[in-house]
């Protein structure tokens, strides 16, 4: 492989692929296999961060707003919920990092919140108040056995 193909990340790839396939460990781009690695395990956790800030953000819009409830809230919180259930399935070692990602996610759903009401700061609460266990039950925090379904 030359220097110009080494600059195409597809090309890259199916370089570092055909020598784990030779098992020739003198053709493997350590330095950037080990970056690529490290990168994919973030890519991971930022997900589950990302569906966490939207379900926390909806379990905050439905408990303190509950005039503005609605199928489209109900639906998203259903969602989120069965897509962060499915992602610790396939990644059960993100357990690891539960609290941080707790507390990621609640900021940014918290933001998220805020953006999205007229209430005001003081009316929710300043750091999270829900578990995984609750976030995830779908009979706690919005019933998603009712009538919204």
């Amino acid at each position: 492989m030359n220097k110009a193909e080494l600059k195409d990340f597809y090309a890259w790839t199916q370089w570092q692929i055909q020598a784990l396939v030779n098992r020739n460990p003198a053709e493997l781009d350590w330095e950037n296999l080990r970056q690529e690695l490290e990168s994919l395990g973030r890519q991971e956790y930022r997900e589950w961060v990302s569906r966490l800030t939207v379900l926390i953000g909806h379990l905050l819009k439905w408990e303190y707003q509950p005039e503005g409830r609605c199928r489209s809230w109900f639906l998203t919180i259903r969602e989120q919920r069965r897509a962060i259930r499915r992602h610790l399935k396939r990644n059960p070692s993100l357990n690891s990092v539960m609290a941080e990602a707790l507390e990621d996610g609640f900021e940014c759903g918290f933001d998220l919140e805020l953006r999205e009401t007229l209430l005001p700061l003081r009316v929710f609460p300043q750091k999270n108040v829900y578990t995984l266990e609750q976030i995830l039950d779908d009979q706690v925090l919005c019933d998603t056995s009712s009538d919204w379904g």
